[in-house]
């Protein structure tokens, strides 16, 4: 057995858990019972909703150290965050992050960049919590909502006066420094936050002069507005951000690129509430939100593969949704929302593509029995798209207490994901290699049919065990075909393929004496192309997570500890050019976090931390940085 079997096996400890974990920071505050809207798009209680979601708590966050999205749901059962030179990106259920939706405050992230929203550029110090529903959710969002969606809750002011400070230096000269300031009324709140970040390149290959990692710095500043009026309840967000990456990359024809991108982020939103009733309550958005990159390829010592793309993507959307509650067995949700989508891009053909949707839900959580508590949740969602036409996405969840500590959760729904602006309107061609890239404006969306099956059991007080199963399985994927055209090589996408995807998951959590909190987890993913019949690349099948937490509260001292097993992955790179795959499986890794901080006077708090202190990584399939160290102080006052 390896050392890093071994390892796992002693550090056999825990994901990073959701179902509600006890306030882990001083001066954070947990409410008695937390609200989650991203399963029903209705506020409910964490333990009455019938679709089972996943809540990663403020206290939580904090106590993980974690300064951005990727940081947070690395480590979280289920779900898998992956790295490239585009960002890091989420993968749920073994599904590509093309198929995983990220919303803040329940509003689109745009600015995909080959499928992925980059979870880096997601700072998580104005974050209240994070709300995993996994499984289809088109019925309720759409597009993209295939696998699940994943919807980050930004903060809103709790004190009449108050402010947060956070500073942390590390390796790769990391520097990170967040604040925060709020002031809160009787009847209205602001909190305004800001931060910045820097941190040097790394290389996993030091013997030749490219980066695996870019170099980062950036800043980004928001600003949340609440006041409520009588019947009315009117939230406002606004944020801005920037991230310069570069790196160096050495090109297939041996040539030597300094690379560079910067990305720069605008959202804003007006979400106006009314209580028209005790049954019944309108609640309206209006979102904007605007990405913009800009990517230099410079080659050294040559300027003939010189590059400069520049892309523009804004998305606006508005919406209005009716909740109504019939008797005491029915919550009736129904909305509808209009969306536009501009894109503007070097690549594209014709430099500019734009689409426009009109969609309607409806959802009923109806209470058929009170003891056993039984509910069903029929919905169905109808898109029309400018692009690709109708579209309907029916759903059936059902929840089942038949004890106290026993709950059966099950669903069966739809799922679509539209065609990107990149795959139906592609024209790129390089030269230097000898190939073209087109797209297809004859497209369809790809569509999936899922079905999820959940139980968990509270034996004691201080355990929870939980097993989920699911099956995906989808159609008309798109994917890339190739032949030979005047002498080059052609690539268009096609809605050719087919795939499935099942697998399990099963966990537990363990409060024991002495302040320890202990949670284990083990995901088993099958996934296999129809086609072919090869397992889908880059995809562990067995994927172990651990984590334990301490905590003395006469000392102030917290610490935890968390690691995670990946099984080995396929890969079939076609490394000489013949249109050949030369397949190969990457070995198994183990990636182990630790954290440890101490309350001080006058509100400060000291932490240190480590990150990778098993040292994975590699420049060719898993380019993660390394073994790295950070310590920080934070104020609270």
């Amino acid at each position: 057995m390896s050392w890093r079997w071994c390892l796992l096996c002693v550090a056999c400890a825990v994901p990073v858990s959701t179902w509600g974990q006890e306030a882990a920071d001083a001066g954070v505050e947990e409410p008695a019972a937390q609200t989650v809207v991203t399963a029903t798009r209705s506020p409910e209680r964490l333990e009455d909703t019938p679709v089972a979601t996943e809540v990663i708590t403020r206290a939580e966050i904090v106590a993980s150290g974690a300064q951005t999205a990727a940081e947070l749901l690395a480590a979280h059962p289920g779900l898998e965050v992956g790295s490239s030179f585009s960002g890091a990106a989420l993968s749920v259920q073994g599904l590509g992050p093309e198929y995983a939706l990220i919303l803040v405050d329940g509003e689109r992230v745009t600015g995909r960049v080959n499928g992925a929203v980059d979870l880096s550029r997601l700072s998580l110090e104005d974050i209240e919590q994070v709300e995993i529903v996994k499984g289809p959710s088109s019925v309720l969002y759409g597009s993209d909502a295939v696998a699940g969606v994943v919807n980050f809750i930004t903060r809103r002011a709790r004190r009449p006066f108050g402010a947060d400070l956070r500073v942390t230096y590390g390796s790769l000269r990391q520097v990170d420094v967040d604040g925060t300031g709020e002031m809160q009324g009787e009847d209205w709140g602001l909190r305004v936050s800001g931060g910045l970040q820097r941190r040097d390149a790394y290389d996993l290959e030091p013997e030749d002069i490219g980066t695996t990692g870019s170099s980062l710095a950036g800043f980004q500043v928001s600003a949340r507005g609440d006041v409520q009026r009588g019947s009315t309840d009117l939230a406002g967000t606004v944020s801005y951000s920037r991230r310069v990456q570069r790196g160096v990359d050495l090109g297939a024809t041996g040539a030597t690129f300094d690379r560079a991108s910067r990305d720069d982020v605008l959202t804003a939103r007006a979400s106006p509430t009314w209580k028209l009733s005790d049954t019944a309550t309108l609640r309206t958005d209006a979102y904007y939100t605007g990405f913009k990159r800009r990517f230099l390829l410079d080659q050294r010592n040559g300027s003939a593969l010189d590059s400069v793309e520049d892309t523009r993507d804004q998305l606006g959307q508005l919406g209005a949704q009716l909740d109504l509650r019939l008797g005491e067995r029915h919550l009736l949700v129904q909305g509808v929302e209009l969306l536009g989508e501009h894109l503007a891009a070097d690549r594209l053909e014709g430099g500019r593509g734009q689409r426009g949707r009109a969609s309607l839900h409806v959802q009923d959580s109806w209470t058929v029995l009170l003891e056993p508590r039984l509910v069903l949740v029929p919905g169905a969602r109808v898109d029309v798209d400018s692009q690709f036409g109708p579209a309907v996405t029916p759903r059936l969840a059902l929840r089942m207490d038949p004890h106290s500590r026993v709950t059966l959760r099950a669903s069966y729904g739809w799922g679509l994901r539209a065609p990107s602006f990149q795959e139906l309107l592609l024209d790129f061609e390089n030269p230097a290699v000898g190939y073209v890239v087109h797209g297809n404006l004859d497209l369809r969306p790809e569509r999936s049919r899922s079905v999820n099956l959940s139980t968990e059991l509270r034996p004691t007080e201080p355990l929870l065990l939980w097993l989920n199963g699911f099956q995906h399985s989808l159609r008309d994927m798109i994917t890339i075909v190739t032949r030979q055209e005047e002498g080059q090589q052609l690539f268009v996408y096609s809605n050719l393929e087919r795939a499935s995807v099942r697998g399990l998951e099963a966990g537990l959590r363990q409060k024991i004496p002495g302040g320890f909190t202990v949670d284990a987890s083990y995901a088993l993913t099958d996934g296999r192309d129809r086609s072919t019949g090869l397992p889908l690349e880059g995809q562990a099948r067995h994927r172990f997570t651990a984590q334990v937490m301490w905590r003395f509260r006469p000392w102030g001292l917290e610490a935890w500890a968390r690691g995670a097993l990946m099984g080995s992955r396929p890969f079939y790179p076609d490394v000489d050019g013949d249109g050949a795959a030369e397949p190969y499986r990457a070995p198994s890794y183990v990636s182990l976090d630790a954290r440890i901080s101490q309350q001080l006077p006058a509100g400060f708090r000291l932490f240190i931390s480590g990150s990778n202190l098993a040292a994975a990584g590699n420049p060719r399939d898993l380019p993660i940085a390394p073994r790295t160290f950070q310590a920080g102080l934070s104020l609270q006052l």
